[in-house]
Parts: structure tokens; sequence; C-alpha cells
């Protein structure tokens, strides 16, 4: 029977040689298949028009304000040495309104 010679490597050089040009190949493959691609007809190489942009700010707020306390009545007793019913304190104004502290002021 005869010896079969085992099989000898590629040096690296060679290898790295074959890869280089494999990837080289396939790139400009790619880029002869976008070039024969069709060209868009003449209409559609018009540029678009461009739409107006419209910014609009929207600014929210919170306000709070306390509630304002009902007026205190009190109701006419048979005690009172006048005959009528003592009338009420004037309530107290309303207290400012605040803000909820937001970004925007």
């Amino acid at each position: 029977m005869t010896e079969a010679r085992p099989r000898s490597r590629w040096p690296k050089r060679a290898v790295r040689a074959v890869a280089w040009s494999a990837a080289g190949a396939a790139f400009l493959t790619g880029l002869g298949a976008l070039g024969a691609a069709p060209q868009p007809s003449g209409a559609a190489a018009v540029a678009p028009v461009r739409q107006k942009v419209i910014i609009r700010r929207i600014v929210k707020r919170v306000v709070i304000v306390d509630p304002v306390p009902a007026p205190v009545t009190i109701p006419a007793s048979s005690s009172t040495s006048t005959g009528q019913a003592p009338s009420a304190p004037a309530p107290a104004p309303a207290p400012a309104p605040t803000t909820s502290g937001g970004s925007h002021g």
C-alpha cells in the first residue's frame, strides 16, 4: 500500500490574501448591484415640497386656591337685648393664588 502524504497547510499570509480578495469581491458585487438598479423617472426625481413646520408651546399650570370658608351665621335667639340678630363678621379675604412650582414661571 502506498502511504498518502499528509496535506500541507497554507501559510497565514496566503489565507489572509484569499480572505481579503473574497471580501473585496463581495463589496464590489454589492456596488455593482446598486449601480445596476433602475433610476427613478423624471417626475419622481423632483425634490418634494417641504412642509411648513408648526411649533406650538403648550404651557400647563396648576393653580391651587384654598376654599373660602362659608360665613358664620348666628341664629337669632330670644335672649338678645335689642331684639335684632347680631350681624356676622366679614369673611376673610381669599388667599393669593399659588402656582404648583413648575418649570415655567
